[in-house]
């Protein structure tokens, strides 16, 4: 019985190894994305400085995708902290987050070379990827909330520990999210893209400061 869990708990390490190893490689190419052009070594002072500002675009891009992505990244951590074991519906909803997370590269390309004050279309698959995110997260949390006999390691004690309560909210906000967002795109507003999933954020925070004060003077 002990070689067993043993044997489990080494593969379930695996599992953590995995998902760290993709976030570590999401970062890495995102910022490959931050270079000046190459044709330099012989250009003026001023077309190298215009090349710099051109970077910034894509330099605050990768700034905010890191943030968002290391957010990602530690709330999976804490995700996975509770757990003892993991079954195959857990592994696939494990693999539809990071197949969410792994779009950020693409968003941060998009946004980084095409957005514009006439074209803001980008800003929908930016938000599109992290609202997916969310969602699939949540979903990660709602598996291991439901079977948590099974898979955690101190049962009575993990809603409070992953602040359920409140991350459900996300399963209904999200749909809504997507609803409006394409509403603001038909009544050509896409400008106001960014608030909805603001909106969406601050909910799910003030409900968690709501249901678990404690944790939210921690």
């Amino acid at each position: 019985m002990e070689e067993k869990e043993l044997k489990r708990e080494f593969e379930l390490e695996r599992v953590i190894l995995f998902s760290d190893a993709v976030f570590a490689i999401i970062i890495t190419i995102m910022v490959l994305e931050i270079r000046i052009p190459e044709d330099l070594r012989h250009a003026t002072a001023e077309k190298i400085a215009q090349a710099f500002i051109d970077l910034g675009p894509r330099l605050g891009a990768y700034a905010l995708s890191f943030f968002l992505v290391s957010v990602f990244w530690v709330r999976h951590l804490k995700i996975f902290k509770v757990l003892k074991d993991y079954d195959t519906p857990m592994i696939a909803r494990n693999l539809f987050f990071l197949f969410a997370i792994s779009l950020f590269p693409f968003a941060v390309s998009i946004i980084a070379g095409t957005i514009s004050p006439h074209n803001l279309w980008a800003l929908d698959v930016y938000i599109g990827v992290i609202l997916t995110g969310i969602f699939a997260q949540t979903l990660i949390i709602q598996y291991i909330v439901k079977h948590k006999q099974k898979l955690c390691f101190s049962p009575s004690t993990i809603e409070t520990t992953l602040k359920w309560k409140a991350h459900r909210l996300n399963l209904i906000l999200t749909p809504f999210a997507v609803l409006a967002i394409v509403a603001v795109n038909l009544l050509n507003m896409v400008q106001y893209v960014v608030y909805i999933v603001m909106f969406q954020m601050l909910i799910v925070r003030a409900s968690a400061k709501r249901y678990y004060p404690k944790a939210a003077k921690e």
